[in-house]
């Protein structure tokens, strides 16, 4: 499934991911690479207004969304999906939203008492007979996910300040009966279609006059209007001529690393895999324990692991990887499995075992020891550290000298900022015209390159800006005001749109000439193969619904829930041709099931009323408060993931 797929099924999770930060999220699986830059767990990752967030709370909130997401996608969830998703963003974001609400909880008053929190953790952790699980197995869950119970009880405060912020927000809202009616009437009108679709590239040929031409362009001129763009020239410390320069002493690598043995110590770990078979109500642990003994001797017997794990295992995430867990560490682990895994020798079988979540078969295949990484091993990965820092450092101690001096000698103008490119590591270069949002050649999609050049004024020089390549200092050389261009420079693009309008008016005209047989008592199946032309069938589909086959297409959508079933349409132009359909099946509005249904859909509007007043709450704090990201990350978001 394409990526932009799963954002789209992901739409309505929103606010559930924004605040799945207090559940436990207990797994057998062990997250993914948290990747790129990481301080320790005290260091700031982010700043809302005077308020830190640490790379601890990062790391945390990125496990959770993580499990979330698996919990979603299953085996379609994977490391370069979390790329994609910019996940590392997103948790980020979802704890500075978070802080923000909090905050607002705080300013209006609003407290979680000590005896609240504790009655709420009695009342959430209960066993199957509803009873509190106790002090002892709520402090194995702790453990097993590495909460401290400090952090717990200030998770649950904080989740209870937002629950009750949601209630004086929610007394804000008020949605009438006729918002209610509208908004079952959204849900419960459905229809089906049958029908066909003609792109108009196969409409036929069409031709296309120098009148034609003229005249759509004189129409639609504002259409090809070029918007302000600005050309300037950009004095650039480059961090990669300068890293070619500087060497790192074996003695400072040395030193590094015997000041910082924790980065070179590696935990004990082991790669496994698991067959987990959960006890239900029609299995209980005696019967779960001796299938899952049944299938060890039928590995022992020589069948395979893997296939065995695909086709039994109840963990899903895994089992669809043929049951491998890969390399883990102690403490990811529920206890039981982690002492039998890390007891076990490679190339053994070990279980059944029983865990908090049923029995597992464990195999265990490869062990490595922990300890302290050799300084040989380690010596490539200091010294690459160790010089990004030092360019880092260097290349914007040189882009604070050179602004210095601009200022100090009243340099100005393009030829002063070029006088000024001496040195390898300097270089001096000029952009082509690009607008607000445009990627800009030789920098890339950059937001502050763009927005220094667009705060300038003409001839005027910028102060020293963050860019991919290094550190920038800009010139603004000239500014293009906004303009439409002639009909020559745009003549393909306008031959282009013409063709198509004729093309789908040809397409349109060719299923009116169908709809027209239809009418006669043609049969529309019989009619569509003349046309070369595949007779689809949607799926249901509501208000605001895609239809099979066709997308987005509201126009249909509107139409065919206007119509009765047996209706035709009339043929109607879409993005990329016309279509012409028959409604198959229709959902009308039904008076009683409303009423049976009202309180359900008033409740379900105002949770989204609520979720967009917290939505236009938080993007208001954000423009007071200014959140900043630790200057690590900052040049990570700044790149969009790639499109899937």
């Amino acid at each position: 499934m394409a990526l932009k797929a799963f954002r789209e099924q992901l739409k309505h999770l929103k606010w559930i991911l924004a605040f799945v930060a207090v559940g436990l999220v207990v797994t057998l699986i062990p997250a993914l690479d948290f990747g790129g830059p990481i301080g320790s767990a005290q260091d700031v990752a982010a700043w809302v207004g005077s308020e830190e967030i640490t790379y601890g709370e990062f790391q945390q909130q990125y496990r959770q969304l993580e499990s979330y997401y698996r919990q979603v996608l299953g085996g379609q969830f994977n490391e370069e999906l979390a790329r994609q998703f910019n996940l590392r963003k997103q948790a980020l974001d979802t704890l500075i939203d978070r802080r923000i609400l909090l905050m607002e909880a705080k300013a209006v008053g609003l407290q979680a008492t000590d005896t609240e929190v504790q009655n709420t953790i009695v009342e959430t952790y209960t066993d199957e007979d509803g009873k509190f699980i106790g002090r002892e197995r709520l402090q194995r869950l702790l453990q097993s996910n590495r909460i401290s119970p400090k952090q717990f009880s200030e998770d649950i405060r904080s989740q209870m300040l937002l629950t009750k912020l949601d209630g004086v927000l929610a007394a804000t809202s008020y949605v009438s009966d006729a918002d209610v009616e509208k908004a079952f009437r959204e849900q419960a009108e459905k229809a089906k279609i049958r029908f066909v679709q003609l792109p108009a590239s196969e409409a036929g040929q069409v031709t296309v006059g120098a009148d034609e031409l003229e005249a759509y362009f004189a129409e639609n001129a504002n259409d090809y209007e070029l918007p302000e763009r600005r050309i300037a020239s950009y004095l650039l410390v480059d961090s990669a001529k300068l890293r070619r320069e500087i060497e790192i002493p074996e003695d400072e690598l040395k030193a590094y690393y015997d000041a910082n043995p924790a980065e070179f110590t590696r935990e004990e770990q082991v790669r496994a895999r698991h067959i987990l078979l959960r006890v239900t109500p029609d299995r209980d642990e005696a019967a779960t324990e001796a299938e899952l003994a049944a299938l060890r001797s039928r590995v022992e017997g020589g069948a395979d692991f893997g296939q065995l794990a695909r086709d039994l295992s109840d963990d899903e995430g895994s089992a669809q990887r043929g049951g491998s867990l890969g390399w883990f560490g102690r403490g990811a682990m529920v206890q039981p499995f982690e002492q039998a895994a890390f007891g076990a020798e490679p190339g053994t079988l070990v279980g059944p075992v029983k865990s908090d979540f049923g029995f597992h078969l464990i195999d265990v295949q490869e062990k490595r020891a922990g300890g302290l990484q050799k300084f040989e091993e380690a010596q490539a990965l200091i010294r690459s550290r160790l010089i990004g820092e030092r360019v880092q450092e260097i290349a914007e101690t040189k882009a604070n000298e050179l602004a210095g001096r601009i200022t100090a000698e009243s340099i100005a103008g393009r030829d002063g900022l070029e006088t000024l490119a001496q040195g390898e590591e300097l270089a001096f270069e000029t952009t082509s015209p690009f607008g607000q949002a445009d990627a800009v050649t030789g920098i890339g999609r950059v937001a502050d390159f763009n927005n220094a050049a667009f705060g300038l004024q003409a001839d005027a020089i910028s102060e020293p800006v963050k860019v991919p390549r290094g550190w920038a200092i800009l010139h603004l050389d000239e500014v293009l005001p906004p303009e439409i261009p002639e009909l020559a420079e745009v003549e393909d693009q306008v031959r282009g749109a013409v063709e198509t309008a004729k093309q789908k008016e040809a397409a349109v005209d060719r299923l009116a000439e169908m709809r027209s047989q239809l009418e006669g008592g043609g049969e529309f199946s019989t009619l569509a193969e003349g046309l070369g032309l595949e007779l689809q069938e949607s799926a249901e589909f509501g208000r605001f619904g895609n239809i099979t086959g066709l997308g987005n297409a509201t126009k249909v959508v509107d139409a065919a829930l206007g119509l009765d079933v047996g209706a035709f349409s009339e043929p109607i132009e879409t993005s990329i041709g016309a279509v012409l359909f028959e409604v198959t099946e229709r959902k009308t509005f039904d008076a009683a099931e409303f009423e049976e249904k009202k309180a359900e859909t008033r409740e379900q509007k105002a949770s989204e009323r609520l979720n967009q007043l917290k939505q236009s709450l938080i993007e208001l704090r954000r423009r007071d408060l200014t959140p900043e990201y630790a200057k690590s990350l900052v040049e990570e978001f700044s790149a969009p993931p790639e499109a899937g």
